[in-house]
């Protein structure tokens, strides 16, 4: 769904993205909406289409509002006044979102040209490093608020795998995480682009975030723009029990952060969700530690109680189940160093959701503790 615009108002920027608002001055014949004289807001990643400018005539995409995706709040910007600078590196043969008109040469950290090529070719195991796996985007300050609050000087890589968005520019709390140091590394897998490593496959992410970034923890989970379909296997996340079984044959320490809510109005979400019993105890072929907050603290409503200790319960079939405080995960969330979001609710409104994470973050930073002791 795409129209001409012209730019309006440059808002605020983070990374290689920039935010504006855009009047539309075309739509295709026989359009319905998004018309002529219609602002929306877009955003722009300025790697590929080039800096915006106010007054410029853009191109958009306005098909995520048309759908009122959650993470789509905004139109695209496909095409600018100004032409991008040459991005093609002078070193690297590696094409990002292939064969999309934005496609994208990086160089990747394993290629031969690389100057990480032979830590790479060398590199076969994680040296029993945890690897805290999410499934949802929201849930990675969370985490990494929960290692820093018992590790706070250690060092922390982030594996953004490509399940939803690939540009990790789109993410204004990794930006923000990047920039005060909350996170050490990001490294963009598979079709992702945009971190500070690029990597192939998501054994060569892990094993960068290793032996490259030199982190003692990786934390792996999707970018913005989690997929759904009401269908038990239809959704982004079924991803996890990929990245979970790469960690543990890799000889790292793979540990599931569990999702769960108090607040999701979809019964199947309530207490631990449904995608992450359905992912551990049917896709999931090994045994795992699972961390799972207590509800000492939580103000929760009994339902809630009552389905989180239903999953503990059935989690605890297959796995070894370890209990968190609650106080600790929700004390610790209090130095997030971004806003606190999931689904549209904050910490006052799902701390569940956040303790959960901040859980598993916790749980990681025991382990190693006690691994180097």
């Amino acid at each position: 769904m795409q129209r001409n615009a012209k730019v309006l108002k440059l808002a605020r920027s983070w990374g290689r993205a920039t935010e504006l608002d855009a009047e539309i001055t075309a739509a295709p014949e026989g359009a319905t909406c998004f018309l002529p004289g219609t602002t929306v807001r877009a955003v722009a990643l300025t790697e590929l289409v080039g800096q915006i400018g106010l007054g410029d005539n853009i191109r958009i995409d306005c098909s995520a509002l048309a759908k009122n995706l959650g993470t789509g709040g905004y139109a695209t910007v496909l095409s600018g006044s100004r032409l991008p600078a040459d991005s093609l590196p002078a070193a690297g043969h590696i094409v990002k979102a292939r064969y999309m008109p934005h496609q994208h040469v990086v160089q990747s950290v394993e290629e031969p040209d690389s100057p990480h090529h032979q830590i790479m070719a060398e590199a076969t195991c994680l040296e029993g490093a945890p690897v805290l796996v999410a499934d949802l985007h929201s849930a990675v300050p969370a985490v990494v608020a929960g290692i820093r609050s018992q590790d706070p000087t250690s060092r922390i890589a982030y594996v953004w795998d490509d399940t939803a968005a690939l540009p990790l520019a789109f993410s204004m709390s990794i930006a923000k995480m990047r920039e005060c140091a909350d996170l050490d590394c990001t490294i963009t897998s598979g079709q992702s682009f945009g971190g500070d490593l690029e990597a192939a496959s998501m054994p060569s992410a892990l094993l960068a975030a290793r032996h490259v970034a030199k982190a003692d923890y990786i934390v792996v989970a999707q970018g913005p723009g989690n997929l759904g379909t009401a269908t038990r296997w239809g959704f982004s996340g079924t991803a996890t029990a990929q990245a979970l079984h790469v960690a543990h044959a890799l000889g790292g320490k793979p540990i599931p952060v569990v999702r769960a809510s108090q607040a999701d109005p979809r019964p199947k979400h309530l207490g631990i969700s449904h995608h992450t019993l359905s992912v551990l105890n049917q896709l999931v072929l090994i045994q795992l530690d699972v961390p799972i907050v207590d509800s000492n603290s939580l103000s929760l409503s009994e339902a809630a109680k009552t389905a989180l200790e239903n999953g503990a319960r059935a989690l605890a079939q297959r796995h070894t189940v370890h209990r968190v405080s609650s106080k600790s995960a929700l004390a610790c969330l209090k130095h997030a160093t971004v806003p606190l979001r999931t689904m549209g609710r904050g910490l006052s409104e799902d701390a569940l959701a956040f303790a959960a994470a901040s859980a598993a973050g916790i749980y990681a930073a025991t382990l190693r503790g006690n691994r180097d002791n």
